[in-house]
C-alpha cells in the first residue's frame, strides 16, 4: 500500500518543490516580495495584505461538523483568511473521499488544509502529503503534550493536530431501560451487558425486539478489547498482532451466544443479508441498546431522516474483570497542514484554531484538546440537537467524566488492512463454518504476514 501510494504522490512532491516558495511553502502575501516595504504608488503607506483563501479538504460534512458556523467564526476572528469548504464526498464517504484526496494530492488541484479520519492519518503523512508541524509548535510556544490529549507523531514528527475526539459509550434506549425496571448502569460488565440483553429483549418475529445491536463493523470484533487501558486493538502498541489476547476470542465467543444462544442481538446472516443500519435498528426501537461513538450523541436527539421518539441515556463501556475502571479508546480525526499548500501560515492558523476553541463552536462533536471543558461541550451539543428532551443529559456527562480513555498511539499504516482481514475469518466463526481456536489461530497468522510485508518495505 506505501509503495503505491508512494507512486501516486510522486507528481504532487515535484510540484510542491517548485511552488512552495522556501521553506514556509509562501505565506500569506503569495509571495509579494514588495510585502513589508512602502509603496511608492500608495503615498508611501503600507500596502493592504493580500487576502488569503484556504481549502478545507474533508470528509465531514455540513451535518456532522456545522462548518457553516464554524468557518464565518474563524473568518471574523482572523481577517484577510477566507476558508472554502471541500467536502471530499457529498455522502460523508471517508473511502470514497481518501481516494479523492490521493489524487487531488497527485495532481494540480489546491490543497491547503487536510482533515483525516482515524485511520488514514500515518499513511498520509508517512508519504508526505503533510508538512510538519514541529517548527511552528515551537514558533508558537506551546508544549503539545499539555494542549492536546493523544500523541500524533508520526516517524517522531508532528503531522496534525487531533481535531475530533471519539469516545466509545454504550446508547440505551431509557424508555425501555424504564419498562423493565433496569436502572441505567453505571458501573457494569460485559457479562451485566449480556443481562441486561436479555432481558430487555422481547416479542418474536418481524416485530421482535432485541435486546441490543452489534454491527458488521471490525470495532465490533473488538469490544472487549476496547474496555482495556493499552494494546486495545487488532494490533499491539508495539505494531505487532493482538489477535492472541484472550479477550478477542471471548469477544467473538459472546457475539456468537448473544446471536444464536441467548438470541438477544440480531444473527449474523440477518445483518450482512438484509444489510442493517444500526441507526435504523436503534432509533425504530429494534434494538433497547447500541455500542458506539460519541457522533451519535448530537443525533440521539433525532435528525430530519429519523425523529427522535423515546429519550436516550447513556452508559461507559463495560469495565473488564479485574479492572476497577471503565475505559474507553479514543479515536481522534486529524487535521494538517498540505505539505503542497501556497499558504501554509495561514493554513496552521485555521489548524490550530480549529483544534483548541474552534471546534467547540459548532456543538457537534468532543475534542481532543485537553482544555476543552467537557460539560460545556454536552451542554453545547445537547442545546444545539433537534431535540434535547430526548437527550440524558445527566447519564451523559457521568459517561463522559467516567470513561477512562485507553492509550491510542497513532494507527499504523497498515491498520486498516488488518481490520479488512480480521472480518472476513470472524464472520466464518459466527456463521459456523469454522470454530473459534482455528478463527483466532487463521487471524493472528494473517496480521503477522501484513506486519511483515508492511515492515519490510
Amino acid at each position: 500500500m506505501k509503495k503505491r501510494l508512494a507512486a501516486a504522490m510522486l507528481g504532487f512532491t515535484v510540484l510542491a518543490s517548485a511552488c512552495s516558495g522556501g521553506a514556509n511553502g509562501g505565506n500569506a502575501n503569495n509571495g509579494n516580495t514588495n510585502a513589508g516595504q512602502p509603496d511608492a504608488g500608495n503615498g508611501g503607506k503600507e500596502p493592504a495584505a493580500e487576502e488569503v483563501t484556504l481549502k478545507l479538504s474533508t470528509w465531514q460534512t455540513e451535518a456532522k461538523a456545522k462548518w457553516d458556523v464554524i468557518i464565518p467564526e474563524f473568518e471574523k476572528q482572523h481577517p484577510g483568511i477566507k476558508v472554502e469548504l471541500d467536502l471530499l464526498n457529498e455522502k460523508g464517504d471517508s473511502v470514497a473521499s481518501m481516494q479523492k484526496l490521493d489524487l487531488m494530492a497527485a495532481s494540480k488541484d489546491q490543497l491547503d488544509i487536510v482533515e483525516l479520519p482515524y485511520t488514514n492519518y500515518s499513511q498520509r503523512a508517512d508519504i508526505g502529503m503533510l508538512e510538519p508541524l514541529d517548527s511552528y509548535i515551537e514558533k508558537e510556544g506551546f508544549k503539545y503534550e499539555e494542549e492536546y490529549l493523544v500523541d500524533t507523531k508520526v516517524n517522531d514528527k508532528i503531522y496534525a493536530l487531533p481535531s475530533s475526539m471519539q469516545r466509545w459509550f454504550i446508547l440505551l434506549n431509557k424508555d425501555l431501560l424504564d419498562e423493565a425496571g433496569l436502572p441505567v448502569p453505571t458501573d457494569w460488565t460485559w457479562d451485566e451487558f449480556m443481562e441486561y440483553a436479555t432481558k430487555l429483549t422481547a416479542g418474536d418475529g418481524a416485530s421482535k425486539r432485541y435486546g441490543a445491536y452489534l454491527h458488521s463493523w471490525p470495532d465490533y470484533f473488538q469490544l472487549q478489547l476496547m474496555s482495556k487501558p493499552s494494546d486495545n486493538t487488532f494490533l499491539k502498541g508495539d505494531g505487532t498482532s493482538n489477535a492472541l489476547d484472550p479477550l478477542f476470542k471471548a469477544n467473538l465467543e459472546m457475539m456468537k451466544k448473544m446471536m444464536y444462544e441467548d438470541k438477544s442481538v440480531n444473527i449474523y446472516e440477518d445483518i450482512i443479508s438484509q444489510k442493517l443500519a444500526y441507526r435504523n435498528q436503534y432509533f425504530n426501537g429494534l434494538a433497547a441498546m447500541l455500542p458506539i461513538g460519541d457522533w451519535m450523541v448530537a443525533e440521539s436527539g433525532g435528525t430530519d431522516a429519523i425523529p427522535a421518539t423515546f429519550v436516550s441515556a447513556f452508559a461507559p463501556l463495560p469495565r473488564l474483570e479485574g479492572e476497577s475502571s471503565n475505559y474507553s479508546p479514543v479515536q481522534p480525526t486529524y487535521m494538517g497542514v498540505a505539505s503542497k499548500s501556497k499558504n501554509k501560515e495561514a493554513a496552521y492558523t485555521f489548524v490550530r484554531w480549529y483544534t483548541s476553541e474552534g471546534i467547540g463552536i459548532g456543538g457537534r462533536v468532543f475534542s481532543g484538546w485537553a482544555k476543552a471543558d467537557t460539560d460545556k461541550l454536552v451542554d453545547t451539543i445537547v442545546g444545539a440537537a433537534k431535540d434535547p428532551s430526548k437527550i440524558d443529559t445527566a447519564s451523559l456527562k457521568y459517561t463522559m467524566e467516567n470513561s477512562v480513555p485507553g492509550q491510542a498511539p497513532v494507527p499504523f499504516t497498515y491498520a486498516d488492512e488488518v481490520k479488512n482481514t480480521v472480518v472476513p475469518e470472524a464472520e466464518l466463526y459466527l456463521l459456523g463454518n469454522q470454530d473459534v481456536d482455528t478463527t483466532v489461530a487463521n487471524i493472528d497468522k494473517k496480521i503477522a504476514e501484513i506486519v511483515k510485508n508492511n515492515q519490510s518495505k
